[in-house]
C-alpha cells in the first residue's frame, strides 16, 4: 500500500509543479492548445499511477516534455502574431447593434441558447441592448453594452471621486499576515489597538480582518 501512496503523491507534486511552470494565464484560460496539454498530460500520467510495474520516468519525462513545448509555443506565440492566430484561432463578432451574426453562429456551432445564456451572464437579457458581442479565443463572450444601458459612471456625470483604495487581507481565520499588515501600514501595535476598539483581545479571535491605507476595516469575528 505504501509505495502507490508515494507514486501517487510523486505524481501529483509533478503534475503540480508542470502546471505551475505553465503560468497563471494557462490556468484561467485555457486556449485549444493548453486545453490539449492538458488532456494529455492527464492520460500520460494515469498509467504509472495505475501500474507500479511502470517506472515514474516514464510519466515525469513525458510532463516535462509535453510542458516544455507548451511553454515554448507560448513564448513563440507572444512573438509571431501569425503563430498565435493559427493555434488559437481569432476571436469572432457574433453580435452588431443588436444584430445577431447567424452565419458567425453557424461557424462556431454557437446556438442561439448558448448566445443568450452567455448574454445573461453578462447581465443582459434584451439583445437590443448590446452594443456589441464577440466570442473570444477561449471560447468566452465579450459583450459591449449600448452607452445608454451601461451603468453610469462619475465620469459621465461629472463627478470627481477618491481613488479607491485596495483592502489587504490582514487576517485570515485568526492568522495575521505581516505582508498585508505593511500594505495597509499598520504594524503590530497599531493591529492591536484597531481589535481592542472592536472589543476584541487576540487576532485569534478574528476571523477576517481586511483594511487599507485610507482607513476602512472590514472585520468578521470567528463564531463560537
Amino acid at each position: 500500500m505504501l509505495v502507490p501512496f508515494v507514486r501517487t503523491l510523486i505524481l501529483y507534486l509533478s503534475v503540480v509543479t508542470a502546471v505551475r511552470l505553465m503560468g497563471k494565464r494557462q490556468v484561467g484560460e485555457m486556449q485549444p492548445d493548453e486545453l490539449v496539454v492538458t488532456i494529455l498530460i492527464s492520460a500520460v500520467i494515469s498509467v504509472p499511477m495505475q501500474d507500479i510495474d511502470i517506472p515514474l520516468f516514464h510519466g515525469i519525462v513525458p510532463v516535462l516534455t509535453l510542458i516544455a513545448a507548451e511553454v515554448l509555443i507560448s513564448t513563440l506565440s507572444l512573438r509571431w502574431p501569425r503563430l498565435r492566430r493559427l493555434l488559437s484561432g481569432r476571436p469572432v463578432p457574433v453580435v452588431r447593434k443588436g444584430v445577431v451574426d447567424q452565419k458567425a453562429l453557424r461557424e462556431l456551432r454557437f446556438s442561439v441558447d448558448d448566445l443568450l445564456e452567455e448574454l445573461r451572464l453578462a447581465g443582459i437579457f434584451d439583445l437590443r441592448e448590446v452594443c456589441f458581442a464577440q466570442v473570444e479565443t477561449n471560447g468566452q463572450l465579450s459583450v459591449l453594452p449600448e452607452s445608454d444601458c451601461a451603468p453610469a459612471t462619475p465620469r459621465q456625470h461629472g463627478l470627481t471621486v477618491e481613488p479607491a483604495a485596495t483592502p489587504a487581507l490582514i487576517i485570515a481565520d485568526g492568522e495575521v499576515r505581516e505582508d498585508a499588515l505593511r500594505q495597509a501600514g499598520m504594524d503590530r501595535a497599531g493591529l492591536s489597538a484597531l481589535l481592542r476598539s472592536k472589543g476584541l483581545n487576540s487576532p485569534a479571535q478574528v476571523f477576517l480582518l481586511c483594511a487599507d491605507q485610507s482607513g476602512g476595516v472590514i472585520l468578521l469575528r470567528k463564531e463560537g
